[in-house]
């Protein structure tokens, strides 16, 4: 069912926020007691008759899409703006000063920077590393009966590896 009311611009202007609230709240009360709503009779009240129109016509008045993609790459903004938008990935590359710790690992995976191609024949793969949420819950029983739940939030590094051969693999 729809409920609305036709206005005319000068009575949309004169609407207040304080009346859409409203009636927004009477749908909303409406829809919570849709049992208590009166059933609609099998005739109806009045009947609006619809005037049958002649053929259809589309017409689109609006940019033409096709021919800006087409000339889009040949524009100097575009060629300005491809140097920030498709700029190459950075390679990093070099030795570490100190032996790498887990949190330096856990670092350079999730940012992406061991992310990549790796691997040769059978075990040619490709690797994504990412970051995930986890939680882990413990019950612990006093001596006098009470039972304390803790729940400890912390992050992992997650690996998903896609196989040449179509074999997926995830490594937590």
């Amino acid at each position: 069912m729809v409920f609305g009311v036709r206005r005319t611009r000068g009575e949309r202007e004169r609407l207040r926020d304080s009346d859409l609230t409203r009636a927004r709240d009477l749908i909303d009360e409406m829809s919570r007691k849709w049992n208590e709503l009166r059933a609609l009779p099998d005739e109806p009240n009045t009947v609006y008759p619809i005037p049958e129109s002649g053929p259809l016509e589309l017409v689109y008045n609006g940019l033409p899409l096709d021919e800006i993609e087409d000339l889009l790459p040949r524009s100097s903004a575009y060629r300005q703006a491809s140097r920030i938008l498709f700029a190459p990935p950075s390679r990093i590359e070099g030795r570490p000063l100190t032996p790498l710790h887990s949190g330096h690992i856990a670092l350079l995976a999730v940012s992406s920077l061991l992310d990549g191609i790796f691997g040769s024949g059978e075990s040619r793969h490709i690797a994504a590393w990412r970051s995930v949420k986890s939680c882990s819950c413990t019950t612990e029983e006093e001596e006098d009966g009470t039972i304390i739940q803790r729940e400890r939030e912390y992050y992992t590094n997650e690996l998903t590896l896609a196989y040449a051969d179509g074999r997926t693999a995830i490594l937590k």
